[in-house]
């Protein structure tokens, strides 16, 4: 008896140790791994066993802005079963990488990890966490590249919570500032965002911010109307030329 209390408070209860086949994965490949279950000091039941992709997005609280966890995929693994004292079980998964997952780029790269968790029954669940990079698909890098051919430079890519994209509940906003004294330095930066799309693989929301140059830029900077938006529609054959010409014609 005594033994099942001490579970019940996440002493001997059973362990789980999610082992990632890697910890850095590509965007619209497949994550692979297995979920290893140490039984404890008593038999207890698991009513679930799930993964969870979790990001730190940023939102604004009380006026100001946080950073806070949010969970935007998620992989049921088992229903109920049972583990035995002592025992292992071991669970194989595969978890597709949406192309509108969180990209690990910028100098200050948005915190993504897998969340493990065994949901136990009047017991505190036994969870494990592990980070996870995810690098940008093709399609990204052809954007990417393009901006560089430009002479943008991509500093940030914050997470914010947003409803523009219901698959995941935010957006990822990729910065870029113009080199200076090139052909775009009349910008002060432009961020690239991409959404889902009715039409193609992918949209790219491209903002441009101008700046201020006598009274009636400063004041159109001041009240925002300075900055400019075009929705572009990507179908995934893209070259990097094709991007680079289309995107120089938006942002000139």
């Amino acid at each position: 008896m005594l033994d099942k209390l001490m579970a019940a408070i996440g002493i001997g209860s059973a362990q789980v140790d999610t082992r990632l086949e890697a910890d850095v994965v590509r965007a619209g490949e497949t994550l692979r791994g297995q979920v290893h279950i140490k039984g404890g000091e008593v038999a207890q039941e698991i009513d679930g066993l799930s993964l969870d992709l979790i990001s730190e997005v940023t939102e604004e609280v009380d006026d100001k802005k946080v950073r806070v966890p949010h969970s935007w995929a998620r992989l049921s693994l088992t229903e109920r079963l049972s583990v035995q004292p002592g025992a292992s079980q071991v669970h194989d998964f595969t978890l597709e990488i949406p192309l509108l997952s969180p990209l690990s780029v910028g100098r200050q790269q948005p915190r993504t990890w897998v969340a493990t968790r065994a949901d136990i029954a009047m017991a505190i669940d036994p969870r494990d966490q592990d980070a996870l990079r995810i690098q940008p698909a093709p399609l990204h890098e052809n954007v990417f590249d393009a901006m560089a051919a430009l002479g943008f430079r991509l500093t940030e890519a914050p997470l914010n919570r947003s409803r523009m994209n219901p698959q995941t509940g935010f957006v990822q906003e990729f910065e870029f500032k113009p080199e200076r004294g090139g052909r775009f330095s009349h910008l002060d930066e432009a961020e690239l965002t991409f959404l889902p799309s009715r039409e193609g693989v992918l949209d790219l929301l491209i903002q441009r911010d101008t700046k201020a140059r006598g009274f009636g830029s400063m004041f159109a900077e001041m009240t925002g109307t300075d900055e400019q938006f075009h929705r572009l529609t990507l179908h995934g054959n893209e070259t990097r030329q094709t991007l680079q010409d289309a995107l120089a014609r938006i942002l000139s």
